[in-house]
């Protein structure tokens, strides 16, 4: 059964016994004193700090392993530029929305002023019209036409209605 270099890193028995526990750590590493061979390949033990790999496999003896490749990172600039997009896109959005209701709200004044003086003029004009109506004014406008007054007509007077009786 052969052993994978997880395995030989964790200090794994071979053919899946119990694990060995590892004493606590301290901080400080103790390093135990070089092994003529291993015992569970046969091989010669490597002389070099615990934790460290070797520079090649021709330094270790061990036939060529197989190399890990490290997991893919995910790339985030994709979802980052997107949401910096959509960010952008609405600030746009709500910068032109603002400058629509500013044009229309400038506009909205305008015509209200508009109505305010239209009102004036049309309550002047309706003023006029009332002073025109007036019998005094309407009796002096007949006179400047040529018109007057029929004599002939029947009208009662309520002063002298009881008296003829």
């Amino acid at each position: 059964m052969t052993r994978t270099e997880q395995e030989i890193r964790r200090g794994a028995p071979v053919g899946g016994g119990v694990p060995r526990t590892a004493p606590a750590k301290t901080g400080v590493r103790r390093q135990s004193p070089p092994r003529e061979t291993s015992p569970a390949t046969g091989r010669p033990a490597v002389d070099r700090p615990i934790g460290q790999r070797p520079a090649s496999a021709q330094e270790s003896g061990q036939a060529r392993a197989r190399v890990r490749r490290p997991m893919p990172r995910k790339q985030r600039a994709p979802f980052v530029l997107l949401v910096v997009g959509l960010l952008c896109g609405g600030l746009v959005s709500l910068l032109l929305l603002n400058t629509v209701l500013a044009r229309d709200s400038f506009t909205a004044g305008e015509l209200r002023e508009q109505i305010a003086e239209m009102q004036l003029q049309s309550d002047a004009i309706q003023q006029e019209i009332n002073k025109r109506e007036q019998p005094g004014e309407l009796a002096s406008d007949a006179e400047k036409q040529g018109l007057t007054d029929d004599g002939s007509t029947n009208t009662i007077d309520p002063s002298k209605a009881g008296r003829d009786r």
